[in-house]
């Protein structure tokens, strides 16, 4: 746990300063515009930055939402994404950011994740044979091996297919209720210091912004402890 929380750490640390200067879009907007920002601190992993804005106009955020965020460094760009974690006007108005996917070259962004014991319920049906319409009914009640922003994986003893569509009741170890969402199976594999277990990715087909912003903020405190012995 502590090496995963060590490069979280260090992703922010060694990629991103105070004072870098910054664009910024909302997530999936279908409008291309983007603000400029700076950031103004970093404590803890967490990013404080200037509001940003497009021609004097601020971009309308709210608590829990994601956003884009890019950069450019000796001719190379960036990029990351953010829950927006607070919000404030007064001496400045200020957003505090905290990091949902490690900062890279532009590409595609890979969300943190941190290996973890989670309850979660998984059901389902399979079709085990391709040639074979018939279905076995799945009813998993285990942990999660490791879980992101967008996605989670379990153990289980036999492959399930990739395509698969399941739902998921995760038992976060917060304040709120477990959350369930409706899920896919991108890979199954068995796992090299265990062949008779098979590591299966499950990525979330949809989620709400508060729902997601619970899990990106369970990923950080977790990764943050690993940071305090």
């Amino acid at each position: 746990m502590k090496n995963i929380s060590h490069d979280f750490a260090e992703d922010v640390k060694t990629n991103i300063s105070i004072n870098e200067l910054l664009q910024v879009q909302i997530t999936d907007d279908p409008n291309p515009a983007t603000y400029a920002s700076r950031i103004n601190d970093i404590s803890e992993g967490k990013l404080v930055i200037a509001w940003p804005t497009n021609g004097g106009i601020r971009l309308l955020v709210h608590r829990d939402q994601i956003l884009e965020f890019s950069f450019v460094r000796e001719g190379t760009a960036y990029a990351f994404s953010g829950l927006v974690d607070e919000t404030s006007l007064d001496p400045l108005p200020q957003i505090t950011v905290i990091l949902s996917s490690a900062i890279v070259r532009v590409q595609r962004r890979q969300n943190f994740r941190i290996k973890c014991l989670i309850p979660v319920e998984v059901i389902g049906s399979v079709r085990e044979n391709p040639w074979d319409n018939t279905t076995t009914v799945l009813a998993i009640r285990t942990t999660t091996y490791d879980i992101s922003a967008s996605g989670i994986a379990i153990r289980y003893p036999k492959l399930i297919p990739e395509g698969t569509v399941l739902e998921i009741k995760l038992g976060l170890p917060d304040s709120g209720p477990p959350i369930k969402i409706p899920c896919r199976v991108v890979h199954s594999e068995s796992l090299k210091d265990n062949q008779t277990q098979y590591r299966t990715g499950i990525t979330y087909l949809a989620l709400s912004e508060s729902e997601r912003a619970r899990i990106v903020r369970y990923v950080y405190r977790t990764q943050l402890k690993g940071l305090h012995p």
